[in-house]
């Protein structure tokens, strides 16, 4: 039976600790083998995917690589080993995309990739907690669609409207109680 998303990510989480601690409270010389061994299998493993993406595009058949880079578990697969093949840009926007289709209104955009940061500009309506909750968003989706950056810096961009309710605006008549 096929993972579901929370599966994957599960999985995604277990794989990198165990690889991270593979090294650690082991004799030096077995711990060093271990991740030679992992390296190989993995660099094996990337090959082998990276003649089955070829056989894909060769056989004309550009709609089967899109759908392969939006599968979660394949797309963490295809970035691990630098063969997506939707690029950063690409990758960093539809992560956009879906953070702003959440938290309308508002606009994103992303202003340049450099040296492992991302730019990105958050323009929203409302109070402070909701554009909070997207800066947070915007960063926690650009990350898990660029595992590679290292981190996202956030350009507020001047506030779109008042957040602030005039006080005659509260009142059904538009006055205030001592002006009948």
């Amino acid at each position: 039976m096929p993972w579901d998303a929370e599966q994957v990510r599960d999985e995604i989480v277990r794989a990198e600790t165990l690889l991270s601690d593979l090294g650690s409270g082991v004799e030096p010389v077995a711990g060093t083998h271990a991740i030679e061994a992992v390296q190989a299998v993995v660099g094996l493993y990337g090959e082998c995917l990276a003649r089955l993406l070829r056989h894909i595009e060769q056989a004309g058949h550009p709609e089967v690589l899109a759908d392969v880079a939006r599968d979660e578990l394949v797309s963490h697969l295809l970035l691990v080993h630098d063969l997506h093949p939707v690029g950063i840009e690409g990758r960093i926007g539809t992560a956009l995309a879906e953070v702003e289709d959440a938290f309308e209104p508002g606009s994103l955009d992303l202003l340049d990739v450099q040296d492992g940061v991302a730019r990105i500009r958050v323009a929203v309506r409302g109070c402070q907690s909701t554009a909070a909750r997207m800066r947070t968003s915007v960063e926690e989706a650009v990350l898990a669609a660029a595992p590679e950056l290292e981190s996202v810096e956030i350009d507020a961009a001047a506030p779109q409207g008042s957040t602030v309710i005039p006080v005659e605006d509260l009142f059904a008549t538009g006055r205030l109680a001592g002006e009948r």
